[in-house]
């Protein structure tokens, strides 16, 4: 595809937009988005749907990114007529022309687009062949060339004709099964040659870009396949700032204009004022230059670290990484490595890891290996040093981080034997023992021990638990809402309350954002110091009003008023609360959901804690929020962070989940600062106690070989929801809440795509 090599294409497309000036976007936004787009190793640019201003091609050419220039040709409503009538020929072929004699010197320019969604017939055929006349030298791409002749049905990769309009098989939003068909079936039966490139593909629409790993397996693994252009770089919103001086973004009908589209221009890998969205994180990941393998031999004292270089043109002599062993989350050690020196491109060799290997040694990481004593885990961080090297290579830690991260990776080279690891045992917290007391009296239920209680009411599954006679958990309630993703349906559309594909109709019909506990039996045990309640578990449709959400209004509005008024029946849900004799408070909590519920928002449950607690340290998978279809880049570690009371994204939804949850503790700030994540080595346990009880604080932990995962927000999922901009947003009771969860819907790209996996679907 480029110098004889079949580079994969790490591409995105790119619509001009500043969050001030609209489509008048100034030169620093330009380099501002390549730069971004370099960091986070995209390699090239689909100018959608427009040539784009000299500066990007002059940007491009100095950073080394691809561009393929595309016409201004689309035609949505009148998407068959432009290419087959005889008076558009001339206007279609100015524009063409145009862009390739002014562009055609730009050496970071691969490929020429023929225009967007705008049919394909002889019009089109025209244009190929001036393109291929007057520059033969670059590829041409149409996506419509692969369409149906009339229409916009699925592609039909068997079009005789479509080699008259495209070099390359370039489709918009295949599925991952589509792409492995094409590649598998379709190729090798008609004899394609061709690369197959998807012109847009992962629709980033608010909190989405599920499976994107699922894709790049594939086009990785499959012969053919070269990558694509993910839709699109930025959210499309204007900056605007309300009465009250809180500043929004603002999208499709926040003008009073009709029609509108509402927020389907916010479907961006970056906010409108430029900050990345968690996706680019995924995407860094899965476009690194450099790949890792670790394999632990048998007699579990020797290990090799094999080195993959994916670049098609040069060495990693530009590159240094640094590597950290960790022990329960925590760092025990780090040093840095060098690659082999004059690597080939594409190649694989063995990485010398001497340093490594002592600090195995030294830690009797063998020994914990075997045993299973600890969760031991290597982080690999890879840093571009290119210019430093002139000076000789740089060898501490704490000079590379003054140079770019490139790569990650993490492996996991042991898992406990005897469960999850919490460094913060009671005894942690709580030096007296007292021993524990159960009592019943005016229907309400008393657990307690020593300096802590759990009050419950006859009839309910919501309890208070108290330490030192401070509330710190204000109940517990079963959870299967989540605020909706822009994938689980558009909420402002109200076209999508019956739409098949979106699953946030359903979820409403059922009534899962308002679930109720009824016919609850409670009964206390002296024995086991605990208290039972089981429930039958109902929705409520309709409980809920969601005033300004079209989705949910036209819903409303379309069902009768007995669907309204009735409960449906979800399963049974039983909860049990102990409380042991070192004032550790166990809620275990069991789902029985009915079979017939298929693709639920979620399973788990929600507590409250008070608002005081803005600062948390977990040990979990991130740093950064991830997802069951959303999480190749995230690695297992403590991390640290404060609580936002505002959203990632531009239209308040679904965020901030992290997979794996071993343990969170949340806590007061103080003057001493932040929560400071210590080394292994460190007084972890004294860390524990200063957070806990110096702080105020509290600490919810696994003891369950299935890690769930959770969110800490200052909002509801219904509060989310109900709010069209973040500017709506308020916190909620004064209160900070905190989602556990067994299961949860993955995030998919079905606002404008393949809906989630199967295998990331939740059902009863």
């Amino acid at each position: 595809l480029i110098n004889g090599q079949p580079v994969l294409i790490k591409g995105v497309n790119r619509h001009d937009h500043s969050p001030t000036g609209g489509k008048a976007v100034t030169l620093d936004e330009i380099r501002q988005d390549l730069m971004l787009m370099k960091e986070y190793n995209f390699n090239a640019i689909r100018t959608a749907h427009y040539p784009n201003d000299p500066y990007l091609y002059d940007l491009a050419d100095e950073l080394g990114l691809y561009v393929v220039d595309e016409a201004n040709i689309e035609c949505h409503g009148h998407y068959d007529f432009i290419c087959r009538e005889h008076s558009f020929t001339a206007a279609m072929l100015d524009r063409v022309q145009r862009m390739v004699i002014w562009d055609q010197n730009h050496p970071s320019i691969i490929g020429w687009s023929l225009g967007n969604e705008a049919g394909f017939a002889f019009n089109h055929t025209m244009l190929y062949g001036w393109i291929k006349g007057y520059d033969n030298s670059r590829f041409v791409q149409y996506e419509g060339a692969h369409r149906p002749e009339w229409g916009q049905d699925p592609h039909n990769y068997e079009r005789k004709d479509a080699g008259m309009g495209t070099d390359v098989v370039c489709p918009m939003y295949p599925t991952i099964d589509e792409i492995t068909e094409w590649a598998d079936e379709i190729a090798p039966r008609i004899n394609e040659t061709r690369p197959f490139i998807m012109c847009e593909y992962a629709h980033a629409m608010g909190n989405s870009s599920g499976s994107l790993a699922d894709y790049w397996k594939v086009i990785k693994e499959k012969e053919g396949l070269q990558g694509g252009f993910i839709w699109d770089w930025i959210d499309q919103g204007l900056l605007e700032v309300d009465a009250d001086g809180k500043s929004y973004f603002a999208y499709g009908g926040d003008y009073g204009e009709t029609p509108n589209d509402a927020n389907f221009n916010i479907n961006g890998m970056i906010s409108p004022d430029r900050k990345p969205h968690p996706a680019m994180i995924e995407f860094k990941k899965i476009a690194q230059p450099v790949d890792f393998s670790f394999k632990l031999h048998a007699d579990r004292n020797e290990f090799t670290i094999r080195v993959t270089n994916q670049r098609y043109f040069s060495s990693l002599d530009d590159l240094q990484w640094k590597w950290t062993f960790k022990m329960d989350g925590f760092d025990l050690e780090e040093g840095t490595c060098s690659f082999p020196k004059l690597m080939k491109p594409k190649t694989e060799e063995d990485a010398i890891v001497s340093t490594l290997k002592d600090a195995f040694d030294r830690h009797s990481l063998d020994t914990v290996i075997q045993l299973g004593t600890a969760e031991v885990h290597l982080d690999i961080a890879v840093f571009c040093v290119e210019g430093a090297t002139r000076q000789g290579r740089i060898k501490s830690v704490s000079e590379l981080q003054d140079y770019p991260v490139v790569a990650s990776e993490q492996f996991s080279l042991c898992t406990r034997s005897t469960g999850i690891a919490v460094h913060s045992l009671p005894e942690t917290f709580h030096q007296r023992l007292g021993k524990q007391k159960l009592s019943e009296e005016d229907s309400k239920f008393t657990l307690s021990s020593n300096c802590c209680r759990a009050t419950l009411y006859e009839g309910s599954t919501s309890f208070e638990y108290a330490l030192d006679s401070k509330t710190v958990v204000f109940g517990i309630r079963p959870n299967l809402f989540r605020a909706p993703t822009d994938n689980d349906a558009v909420k402002q559309n109200g076209d999508q309350f019956n739409d098949p594909s979106k699953p946030l109709g359903n979820w409403l019909r059922l009534g899962l954002d308002c679930v109720c506990l009824d016919e609850v039996v409670t009964s206390g045990s002296l024995s086991s110091s605990s208290i039972t309640s089981n429930a039958t578990i109902y929705g409520q449709p309709g409980k809920q009003s969601y005033p300004g959400i079209a989705l949910a209004e036209k819903l409303l509005s379309s069902v009768g008023e007995e669907e309204l008024n009735r409960k449906v029946h979800l399963g049974s849900y039983k909860q049990t609360i102990k409380i042991d004799d070192k004032s550790a408070l166990y809620v275990e909590v069991l789902f029985d959901l009915n079979e017939s519920l298929t693709d639920l928002p979620r399973v788990g449950i929600e507590l409250a804690v008070p608002s005081e607690l803005k600062e948390m340290m977990f040990f979990a998978d991130g740093p950064g929020e991830n997802y069951s279809d959303r999480s190749y880049s995230s690695h297992a570690g403590v991390y640290e962070g404060s609580i936002s009371d505002s959203s990632t994204y531009v239209v308040p939804q679904e965020q901030s989940n992290r997979m794996n949850m071993r343990w969170l503790v949340l806590a007061e700030p103080n003057g001493r600062g932040k929560l400071q994540v210590p080394k292994f080595s460190e007084d972890i346990k004294s860390t524990f106690r200063g957070a806990v009880s110096d702080r105020q604080g509290a600490m919810i932990a696994s003891t369950s070989d299935e890690m769930p995962q959770f969110t800490v927000s200052r909002h509801t999922d219904v509060s989310l929801f109900s709010a069209r901009h973040v500017k709506e947003l308020k916190d909620d009771q004064d209160r900070i809440f905190i989602r556990i969860d067994a299961a949860q819907r993955g995030l998919g790209s079905g606002s404008c795509g393949p809906q989630t996996l199967e295998q990331y679907k939740v059902n009863g």
